[in-house]
């Protein structure tokens, strides 16, 4: 017999893949972009503010943006104009709405964390790199 939490994480894994995020960086930059609006700003800033590399959060625009999950501006002096456009698979918007949802509580964040792929920055990188060498 299947218990609640393993049903409520099967449910939100399933969520995670009709909106197409697998890294917590992208589910972080996409929910940033979805809070603000339509928001002029550089991909730096974006990453100060929710606590990324800027190539980590550059990376996760440049794939949200590929799976049609955010639209993006051409840059004016480094910044874009991002926002969530129209989204035309109603499964797919249902599935985003369950997860903001999810994410107003701690455990649904801890939950969302915990299913997600973390993303190895340099500067973890080279933190591991170093410790194996002890």
């Amino acid at each position: 017999m299947i218990d609640r939490e393993e049903l409520l994480e099967r449910s939100v894994q399933s969520c995670l893949e009709s909106v197409g995020v697998g890294l917590l960086c992208e589910w972080d930059v996409l929910v940033f972009v979805y809070r603000h609006g339509a928001s002029l700003a550089s991909t730096g800033q974006i990453a100060r503010l929710i606590g990324y590399e800027n190539t980590v959060v550059g990376d996760a625009l440049e794939r949200l943006e590929r799976e049609k999950l955010i639209e993006r501006s051409r840059p004016s002096r480094g910044a874009h104009l991002c926002r969530i456009p129209v989204w035309t698979d109603a499964e797919r918007w249902r599935s985003l709405q369950q997860l903001l949802s999810l994410s107003e509580t701690r455990a649904g964040r801890l939950l969302l964390a915990r299913l997600l792929r973390p993303v190895r920055t340099r500067l973890g990188q080279q933190e591991q790199s170093t410790e194996s060498r002890k």
